[in-house]
């Protein structure tokens, strides 16, 4: 199914600790380019998040931004060790008895607060936290991934839409040219037979080599072959759109094939009539390479 690059979707989890929310957001980009932006605790996890989206994600500059906040005040978490704090201060005690007498009680309570062990923050075991941390992060993650494949999706079609109508136009308008290409031909004939005969105005024209000189023309100015040629990518165009999976790169090869056979014609045609239709025509399949640069 086709979808385009450009997209964004948010995915959030909420239990009664903490809230996970997770963004994403993509432009368009010839590669799958990946940045995150992730809170200390979610660096771990960065390889497996990456992962997981480009199993869905071929193409495209996409970003990804965590949010969390926990909505736990920590109270109860927090534990104070009197038998070090004790052990602490009888030394601190000593050595202020020794060296600096009279030092304050309070000097000594800041110095024993900041001694290891005295406070604790009693934690969960890190691969405990850490499962906690990654389930609502996937949850998060897999909502938002959810989102912004069916926006992208939905941007899709509506540009499959259009494709379609522009590559209806040309067809319309390849079938004029195709109509309008064998009066070239015989618009060349007659202006080359003018030039002849008022350069020979006195001589008789060599009829053979007219002859041959008008078929070697129309040799060069012949677009049937062009023709034929943007119709068959017409045709694999609409084929391509159909496809499942990141199809972008293969409508931009038809595009450009496409884009080769008009600006031949369009260098062959030399004929006023003609060449304002082939000028449709490059128009048309320019504005549909412009919009293929927006698929994934």
């Amino acid at each position: 199914m086709i979808r385009s690059m450009t997209g964004y979707g948010k995915g959030v989890f909420e239990d009664a600790s903490a809230k996970i929310s997770v963004e994403i957001r993509a432009v368009n980009n010839k590669f799958c380019e990946m940045s995150f932006r992730l809170p200390r605790p979610f660096n771990q996890f960065e390889d497996r998040l990456r992962k997981n989206f480009l199993r869905q994600i071929s193409r495209g500059r996409v970003d990804v931004y965590v949010n969390f906040s926990s909505s736990s005040d920590g109270a109860g978490r927090i534990r104070y060790n009197p038998e070090i704090a004790g052990t602490y201060h009888k030394i601190l005690k000593q050595i202020s008895d020794e060296f600096a007498k009279d030092v304050p009680d309070s000097t000594l309570l800041n110095l024993i607060a900041r001694f290891p062990d005295v406070i604790e923050i009693d934690r969960e075991s890190p691969d405990k936290q850490s499962d906690g941390l990654w389930e609502g992060l996937k949850i998060a993650a897999d909502g938002a991934l959810s989102n912004f494949l069916a926006m992208r999706k939905a941007e899709g079609q509506a540009l499959k839409a259009d494709f379609l109508a522009r590559i209806e136009n040309l067809r319309k308008t390849l079938a004029i040219v195709e109509k309008e290409a064998p009066k070239v031909v015989e618009y060349q004939r007659e202006r080359l037979k003018k030039r002849m005969e008022e350069a020979l105005a006195t001589i008789a024209v060599d009829e053979t080599r007219f002859l041959n000189e008008v078929a070697h023309f129309a040799d060069k100015t012949d677009i049937n072959e062009e023709i034929t040629r943007m119709k068959s990518h017409l045709v694999q165009f609409v084929d391509v759109l159909d496809e499942d999976g990141a199809i972008g790169r293969k409508l931009d090869f038809v595009t450009q094939e496409m884009a080769r056979e008009a600006n031949t014609m369009g260098s062959k045609a030399n004929f006023a009539d003609l060449s304002k239709i082939v000028i449709e025509l490059k128009s048309e399949v320019e504005k549909i390479r412009e919009q293929v640069q927006n698929i994934e």
